[in-house]
């Protein structure tokens, strides 16, 4: 029997992660999951701002504490990214795919993001899960308008935000207790299957030089393999990599 998520829920808040990071009575509640109605300060990757709409949007944080040793947060990324997946596919049907590292994009459009934020805990490392999906809004602003979708837009129908919640957080709570390093190879494979990013051309760095190349895949540790333009296999791969629709 998978634990019981204990829920929090909030009118407003700058920031769902940022609550939960400055409570740290929480960090020792598997699977607390703090969602806001409103959420002012949203953050994405590289310090982006994550834009949300009251009563439209879903924005919530979740707290994990592995059983294990965790220095890297891409095996969880990974986790959370597939259980958000899962819960969204009968919502949002063969368009819905996942973009490395933590995006949830419907056909070339982002619906979702995750960031996860590792805390040191007096008993051990806390992991942040921070979780905005685009649920029922169909207008955004003019700078993401092209890259960004809802699913609304992709179910073409709305859909209730609080069921949106409860599948995510079940979905999670599912994977997460049984997570482990390194990583199951199913689960390898559903990311992999699941996702448009592989065989993408990229640009990354290497030894301090830019390289251009292909994501050919992700490996149990979390850590990817990259293919150089001139065929040469990076294995082992820890650092950024961006698409060509990151430009």
């Amino acid at each position: 029997m998978k634990p019981a998520p204990f829920i929090i829920r909030l009118e407003t808040v700058d920031s769902t992660s940022t609550y939960i990071r400055t409570h740290p009575e929480l960090w020792d509640r598997q699977f607390c999951a703090v969602v806001a109605r409103e959420q002012t300060a949203g953050r994405g990757r590289f310090d982006r701002t994550w834009l949300s709409e009251p009563d439209l949007d879903l924005t919530f944080s979740m707290v994990y504490r592995p059983s294990g040793s965790v220095s890297d947060l891409s095996c969880v990324t990974i986790i959370a990214g597939l259980a958000v997946y899962r819960a969204l596919k009968p919502f949002c049907g063969s368009g819905l795919n996942l973009k490395w590292p933590n995006d949830i994009r419907w056909e070339n459009k982002k619906i979702g993001g995750i960031l996860c934020e590792l805390l040191p805990g007096p008993g051990g490392p806390i992991v942040i899960i921070g979780i905005g999906i685009n649920v029922n809004r169909t207008r955004f602003p003019e700078e993401i308008e092209a890259s960004a979708a809802s699913i609304k837009t992709a179910a073409g129908a709305g859909q209730s935000v609080e069921t949106i919640f409860n599948e995510t957080v079940r979905s999670l709570i599912e994977l997460l207790a049984d997570f482990r390093i390194p990583l199951d190879e199913s689960l390898i494979v559903e990311w992999e299957e699941t996702s448009q990013s592989i065989g993408s051309p990229i640009r990354f760095v290497l030894r301090d030089r830019e390289e251009t190349g292909v994501f050919s895949s992700i490996k149990t540790d979390g850590s990817l393999r990259l293919i150089t333009a001139q065929g040469t296999v990076v294995d082992g791969y820890r650092g950024e990599v961006l698409f060509q629709d990151d430009e």
